[in-house]
């Protein structure tokens, strides 16, 4: 299967602008009942496992109650700098107000309303949950306040998220990766999260396959299970799951398939043994036709579902 090396900027205005926003950050809703809907526009790209959002907008609020409700919602932390005008996010009891030149960075999977009481202009950085330890997440129960004028860290990553969006049209997927690896380290810094050791701490990609497997488990059932529904759920690349499945010596799909042909094969020992059951299981576990389950099937065992269950049975 051919794995993309470039994914192009996305970006939308006006009326488009609310729809691209809930499928970039998750099930948000924005409400422009104080402003002018048709002043908004973002532009947005995947830097490796991180995205990079620029946005102008005017007055409206961002309600995230649910942001990670359905399974293609990304499940990231998320970092914005204020370039222009003012916010302020509410979270966990804390309301925080966020000025020009500051920095919040939360998890939005915790609800949050975000209040853009002036027209504004904003950067966002998403980083995948599993690039910062378990640590530095719990730390992020209440948001995360910086100011580029008391913080050179917080300067130094304003400084290179906003000359990254000038620049995105002229880095290669090799060098976008290697632009967020580097903000995935400023903003471990930044938070007072320590590097973890190799001996003692998984890797960014075990932790990473480890959280994919997860959700396959619980999202095994669903037809529309893919690669691409992982990605955006880990925050990070189509590449950055593939790549985690290095080890595996075996694809994202081709993994989700030889699980469901386990689950198959399962059932089939612990069937009742009446008509349209091996069609009720194929289906159920996501397979489009009978005929695709038998052949996938005689493929991993050597033998029909029919034959693999009567086997089982006598």
């Amino acid at each position: 299967m051919a794995i993309a090396v470039h994914r192009p900027i996305e970006s939308a205005s006006g009326r488009q602008f609310p729809g691209l926003a809930r499928s970039l950050f998750g099930n948000v809703r924005l409400d422009f009942a104080s402003g002018d809907e048709a002043k908004s526009r973002m532009a947005s790209a995947m830097l490796g496992a991180c995205r990079l959002t620029r946005l102008e907008a005017d007055r409206h609020v961002v309600f995230g109650e649910h942001v990670t409700a359905r399974p293609a919602d990304p499940d990231a932390i998320k970092l914005i700098v204020q370039m222009e005008g003012g916010a302020s996010l509410a979270q966990s009891g804390l309301h925080a107000p966020v000025s020009r030149n500051g920095l919040v960075i939360y998890d939005p999977s915790r609800p949050y309303m975000l209040t853009n009481s002036t027209p504004v202009r904003q950067l966002l950085l998403q980083l995948p949950r599993h690039a910062l330890p378990t640590a530095a997440v719990e730390r992020l129960a209440q948001p995360f306040l910086a100011k580029a004028e008391q913080d050179g860290m917080c300067r130094i990553l304003l400084s290179l998220m906003d000359s990254t969006m000038h620049e995105i049209d002229h880095l290669d997927e090799a060098r976008r990766a290697s632009v967020g690896q580097t903000m995935i380290e400023l903003v471990r810094t930044m938070i007072g999260a320590e590097r973890p050791q190799a001996k003692s701490v998984a890797s960014p990609l075990d932790v990473l396959l480890q959280r994919i497997k997860e959700f396959i488990v619980l999202h095994l059932e669903r037809p529309d299970l893919s690669v691409t529904m992982i990605a955006r759920r880990m925050g990070c690349s189509v590449r950055y799951v593939y790549r985690a499945f290095e080890i595996e010596r075996l694809s994202p799909s081709d993994y989700i398939w030889d699980l469901r042909l386990q689950k198959a094969a399962a059932q089939l020992r612990d069937a009742g043994g009446y008509a349209g059951e091996i069609s009720e299981i194929a289906f159920a576990l996501g397979f489009s036709s009978s005929a695709h389950f038998s052949r996938a099937f005689r493929h991993r065992y050597g033998a029909s579902p029919s034959q693999w269950r009567k086997a089982r049975m006598s």
